[in-house]
């Protein structure tokens, strides 16, 4: 990726750009707050939402709370690197980024692992801790 940071912050657009580049199968790309905002991102262009705008909050939310729980066996089980959840109808990957939540949702028949890597070779030595 060509610049993650710029003055201290996660370059969103960048970002953004770059995932929502790698494949078609790729349906949305958000950048999510420790608060459960997001903060940057949304549905491929063409593409529609499965969930109502409120759903996305909450859903969005529940990433974060979900993101927290898992800081609890850090020291047992090492970071998180990213998670994935399958769905009958949609994958969804998380990447827990400097206080932040890069949250991609793809079509049931994406190649998750093709993407996963391409993403984490990007972000390699990006520190992955909960804080800024």
């Amino acid at each position: 990726m060509k610049v993650l940071i710029k003055e201290n912050k996660l370059d969103y657009k960048t970002i953004y750009d770059f995932i929502i580049g790698l494949d078609p199968a790729i349906r949305f790309v958000g950048l999510i707050d420790d608060m459960g905002r997001l903060v940057y991102g949304g549905m491929r262009p063409g593409k529609i939402s499965l969930e109502s705008e409120t759903e996305s909050v909450k859903i969005y939310m529940e990433f974060a709370l979900i993101s927290k729980l898992h800081t609890d066996f850090d020291s047992k089980l090492g970071e998180v690197v990213y998670s994935l959840t399958v769905r009958k109808k949609i994958k969804m990957l998380s990447f827990p980024i400097s206080g932040h939540i890069i949250r991609l949702s793809l079509e049931k028949e994406a190649d998750h692992e093709k993407i996963v890597n391409v993403i984490l070779a990007n972000l390699g030595g990006f520190e992955n801790k909960t804080g800024p």
